[in-house]
């Protein structure tokens, strides 16, 4: 009997090591919709922008042809080798920056204000994944989430089409 029993523990524990940590990302907050949330709050983001060198900005307001808007909420990630594939890009890895911003204003895709949720001095882990990118279609399904250093999470996903971003 002790021998099952540590048997069905090392099966369980051989489960539980084996699995990712991004496999899923949590999405209560978001009811399905594309976006990002933190502290159980939702921050919808209806417009994704691809850029000439492969950054990829979530938004609730569309950009203008210089990369301007007013009071955005925005998710924004850029890998280290300007491309974007099929897979995941993790921080301190492949993914050189992650950002993450409520009631922001851009002029010319640099940030001037806003409160910003993630960024390069409180992120301490994570990941961006391209579930599936078509260039031709201009669609892109993704999901990402981040811990910070307190320890809180940003998580998003979306799943639609996307506009060229030339700024």
């Amino acid at each position: 009997m002790k021998s099952q029993l540590q048997f069905l523990l090392g099966i369980c524990l051989i489960t539980f090591l084996s699995c990712s940590t991004d496999d899923s990302v949590p999405n209560n907050a978001l009811a399905g919709e594309n976006g990002f949330q933190f502290n159980s709050t939702a921050y919808i983001t209806n417009t994704v922008y691809v850029t000439v060198d492969n950054e990829v900005i979530l938004s609730n307001q569309f950009l203008t042809d210089d990369g301007s808007a007013e009071n955005a909420d925005f998710a924004s990630f850029t890998t280290t080798t300007n491309t974007l594939d099929t897979k995941s890009y993790h921080v301190g890895e492949e993914l050189s920056s992650c950002l993450t911003v409520t009631e922001g204003k851009i002029q010319q895709g640099n940030i001037t204000t806003g409160q910003i949720i993630l960024g390069e001095n409180n992120v301490a882990s994570g990941f961006f994944r391209v579930l599936s990118i078509n260039r031709v279609r201009k669609e892109i399904s993704l999901i990402f989430e981040f811990q910070r250093t307190d320890g809180e999470l940003v998580a998003g996903s979306y799943n639609g089409n996307y506009e060229i971003g030339m700024f």
